[in-house]
């Protein structure tokens, strides 16, 4: 079962390793990104970041579609990250993914970007995701860490 989708560009941290996967009960982690399953080194740097007892995988956006497809992901938790809101998207519209957590996103050099949340930022290419995933993601929030209060960013990118 799939508990969570989180935008967050540092992929696997401190945050993801001692408070998350902790407050989420999960025992499986999937990083999706195309470009980061294409690069070795980038994805065994993830494997070992993975917390105590918790199995990472590194996948494309379609091959992670196809894993999280699988009927036998239902009898385990997962925690999804990725690292843009266009990924994210792609995701929601293809799995059953019913809680999204925009959490960190704000290292993009782009022009024209404005801030949404204390932890994330959003250039106009950017805010066009972040709209449809409000739309179509089911509970769509910010929280860095658990036992910060739950931001609405459906309702925040709805009145940009």
């Amino acid at each position: 079962m799939i508990v969570q989708l989180r935008i967050d560009e540092r992929l696997i941290h401190g945050q993801i390793t001692t408070a998350w996967s902790r407050f989420l009960d999960v025992s499986r982690i999937v990083v999706a990104s195309d470009k980061l399953a294409k690069d070795p080194l980038t994805t065994q740097t993830l494997l070992m970041s993975a917390p105590a007892g918790k199995k990472v995988a590194v996948k494309t956006i379609p091959d992670a579609i196809k894993l999280l497809s699988d009927p036998r992901v239902d009898t385990v938790r997962v925690l999804i990250i990725v690292d843009n809101p266009k990924d994210a998207v792609a995701l929601v519209k293809a799995l059953p993914i019913s809680e999204v957590n925009v959490a960190n996103y704000v290292k993009k050099k782009s022009a024209n970007k404005v801030n949404l949340t204390r932890g994330v930022n959003s250039d106009p290419e950017d805010l066009v995701y972040f709209k449809e995933l409000a739309q179509i993601g089911g509970h769509v929030f910010s929280q860095l860490i658990p036992s910060n209060p739950s931001e609405n960013f459906a309702e925040i990118v709805s009145k940009l």
